[in-house]
């Protein structure tokens, strides 16, 4: 009787313990999670997230996203905004943690690429940024602030030249070993950001202890970013062209102190539309995963800007970089899983032909699988045609098309994609309303055994004449 009245209450006591368990909050676990570049991304309450020029850093298990509040359309100072996440897809708004309000300083200005590393012998979240007065970018100086929480009130410490030398994009990097570096665009005699400059901060991350030297003199790059793999420094940069996308291009080195090693393109010409800002490295417990993190800039309507979030290989043993296109894409930030949609792009090395070709730019250049190689034209007249013949009729259901840029004097491309099952009648999709930069991505859905790209016209910003060849880098007609 004793024995079976033990066996009772032991057996209550195990069911109040399992429902106390149950009624316990536990903590959140990050899930795969999907990624769309280029559609507005809005945070968990229905805004807009303005984080842009921004960056990421982790603190326990979250991910806080920091970067410039453009809601007003304009590049003078309104906020820099702080965001959280767990799984690097749902973003709520924390705070505002520097303000025009902040300081006398910040009242009318322009503050840019806010990037923010935490100092473990301080307890100090220290804040870098680019800082010019509301009116022009003639002051080219850096601006510091610091904080106890990564989101709390921001103390503004300044703006200044950092040893003297100008200082326009920007980014920070923090070592393994706790060390910070400071990089930014600068001037080393040939004008305005002609030059990287690079520099170690000092221990306590408020300012520069020493000028490391220049990288990329004279190659006029900007929008640094940094990351670590392998024992390997990745740096990745854009070109000096304003608002408008260009190739992004990257480099290695064994130390920060350099030397860094010849530049190499990453991406497409237009790095897909956008500028590099950030590399976020994502440690999980299965897989070690970095993402480019970029602005797809809209000058007219800087509030509307896009994010650009792409899977970045860093392969530091090889010393290479490499990065694609994906419409969408998921990762898991828990087990740090990247996946992609399983796509396959039937245009690759199919026969393809063109309405002329120039010599030594054939038709089979534009659908080879290299950025860099590209069918031209024989002459700038237009319109002008590109077909590939898939062999078979195919299910498409998106078109990307990578054009001709040219830095300071970029062009959106008047398109038609017109496609047909027999090569004697077709179909038009009419995209000559197009005003995108450098990269078109279409979402369609057709069956097809021959695909053609009409090139209407190409319209310069800063121009009122079209110039340029027709010429397409690369056509990508993917489907299931």
């Amino acid at each position: 009787m004793v024995i079976r009245r033990f066996r009772l209450v032991l057996l209550v006591w195990s069911l109040c313990l399992a429902l106390l368990v149950t009624l316990v909050p536990q903590p959140a676990a990050a899930a795969s999670v999907t990624i769309n570049s280029g559609p507005v991304w809005y945070d968990t309450t229905g805004g807009t997230v303005q984080a842009h020029g921004g960056g990421v850093i982790k603190v326990g298990s979250t991910y806080y996203w920091i970067g410039e509040d453009k809601i007003h359309n304009s590049a003078t100072f309104k906020n820099v905004v702080c965001y959280s996440s767990t799984d690097l897809k749902n973003w709520k708004w924390v705070s505002y943690p520097l303000q025009p309000s902040s300081h006398a300083e910040l009242a009318s200005s322009k503050v840019e690429r806010p990037k923010v590393i935490y100092n473990e012998s301080t307890g100090k979240y220290v804040m870098w940024m680019h800082y010019e007065n509301a009116a022009d970018y003639s002051l080219g100086r850096v601006a510091v602030a610091s904080s106890s929480s990564v989101c709390g009130k921001y103390t503004y410490h300044g703006s200044f030249r950092p040893l003297g030398y100008e200082s326009r994009d920007m980014t920070v990097f923090k070592d393994d070993d706790g060390s910070a570096y400071l990089l930014s665009a600068s001037n080393s005699g040939g004008g305005a950001n002609d030059s990287l400059a690079s520099f170690k901060l000092t221990s306590d991350y408020l300012n520069v202890a020493s000028f490391q030297g220049w990288v990329f003199q004279n190659g006029h790059r900007e929008a640094p970013a940094v990351a670590k793999q392998g024992g390997k420094y990745f740096l990745i940069t854009s070109g000096a062209s304003g608002w408008y996308p260009n190739q992004a291009m990257y480099a290695t080195a064994s130390s920060m102190a350099g030397p860094w090693s010849a530049l190499a393109p990453l991406g497409n010409t237009s790095t897909f539309y956008s500028q590099s800002t950030f590399i976020l490295p994502v440690q999980g417990s299965s897989a070690a995963s970095y993402i480019y993190m970029g602005d797809r800039w809209n000058p007219g309507q800087l509030g509307d800007s896009r994010y650009v979030w792409l899977p970045l290989t860093l392969n530091g043993a090889a010393g290479t970089a490499s990065m694609d296109w994906q419409s969408s894409w998921s990762i898991d930030a828990a087990t740090g899983v990247v996946a992609a949609p399983a796509m396959t792009n039937y245009a690759l090395g199919k026969p393809a032909t063109a309405g002329s070709a120039a010599s030594g730019y054939a038709a089979s250049r534009a659908n080879d699988g290299n950025y860099q190689s590209e069918w031209k034209a024989a002459s700038a007249a237009w319109p002008s045609t590109w077909q590939v013949d898939l062999g078979a009729v195919k299910t498409i259901r998106e078109v990307d098309i990578s054009w001709f840029m040219y830095k300071g004097s970029e062009a959106y491309h008047q398109y038609k994609i017109e496609y047909s099952t027999d090569g004697a009648n077709y179909t038009t999709i009419d995209r000559t309303s197009n005003k995108t930069y450098g990269f078109t991505t279409d979402a369609v859905n057709f069956n097809a055994r021959y695909v053609r790209i009409v090139l209407v016209n190409a319209v310069l910003w800063n121009n009122p004449n079209n110039w340029y060849t027709p010429t397409l880098y690369e056509v990508k007609l993917l489907g299931p």
